[in-house]
């Protein structure tokens, strides 16, 4: 089912919003008929605000700024986003509802904001974990034209974007470790998979893959210059480690 409907983005928060409604109104049926006019409905109309807010947070904020890295500009546009967000609610509700105390309703629209993230992020975790071995089964390369051993599968796979790929192997120019994700760097495309640098080198093929610090893996055929201290793999110099340099020096150096 989960490569069905629930693979599909529009059904899946589509789903997601009417748990929602349907939990609010669990609790909320036997105020319903007390409120007139717009105020039946304005707390649903809320909601569903408050879910498009966490959509944006979660696939905009989330997924573009902080799982890739740039978590100074995820805090600074959360920050201003709950900031902005926070004063909108406390005036309208002090200006068009008469609510005196507002700060319970802005501490409700933090914790809607966090449980939004937290389901999103167990989500994406369950949908990595489904997906089988990630990469121990790929689809076998061009059969070799000469004798000797069998070549290795051609290709990387992982989940993206909660989308399987294929990526053939001599399209990375390197990876990157982002904790427990990786950065997969091609010519065209930048892929985020949830790996550690670790069991994605356990699935590259040495050579051409080549460690070269805690941090990346480049693909030696795409270095272009190599420094003391550093190799040149397409227009980004990554930085050798210090504990790899001997290493890599020995693995060049027999290119």
């Amino acid at each position: 089912m989960n490569g069905g409907l629930l693979g599909n983005v529009v059904v899946r928060n589509g789903l997601g919003l009417l748990a929602l409604l349907a939990v609010h109104y669990v609790s909320d049926q036997y105020h319903l008929a007390q409120r007139e006019g717009f105020d039946r409905f304005s707390p649903y109309l809320f909601l569903l605000l408050l879910y498009g807010w966490i959509v944006l947070h979660n696939r905009l904020l989330f997924e573009r700024l902080y799982l890739r890295g740039r978590k100074k500009a995820y805090f600074a546009w959360l920050a201003l986003a709950l900031g902005v967000a926070s004063f909108n609610t406390h005036y309208i509700l002090r200006t068009g509802f008469g609510v005196t105390r507002t700060l319970p309703h802005i501490v409700s629209f933090w914790v809607y904001t966090l449980t939004g993230l937290g389901v999103y992020v167990i989500f994406r975790y369950l949908q990595t974990a489904r997906t089988p071995a990630e990469g121990a089964t790929v689809p076998a390369g061009p059969a070799p034209t000469e004798p000797g051993p069998a070549r290795e599968a051609a290709f990387f796979q992982c989940v993206a974007d909660g989308t399987p790929q294929t990526i053939p192997l001599d399209h990375i120019l390197y990876l990157e470790s982002l904790e427990n994700y990786v950065k997969v760097i091609t010519g065209p495309k930048t892929y985020l998979t949830r790996l550690t640098l670790k069991e994605a080198e356990a699935r590259l093929p040495k050579p051409p893959f080549l460690r070269i610090s805690r941090s990346h893996i480049v693909n030696q055929a795409h270095i272009r210059r190599t420094e003391p201290d550093a190799v040149q793999v397409g227009t980004a110099s990554l930085r050798i480690g210090k504990i790899y340099k001997r290493y890599v020096e020995e693995q060049l150096a027999g290119k």
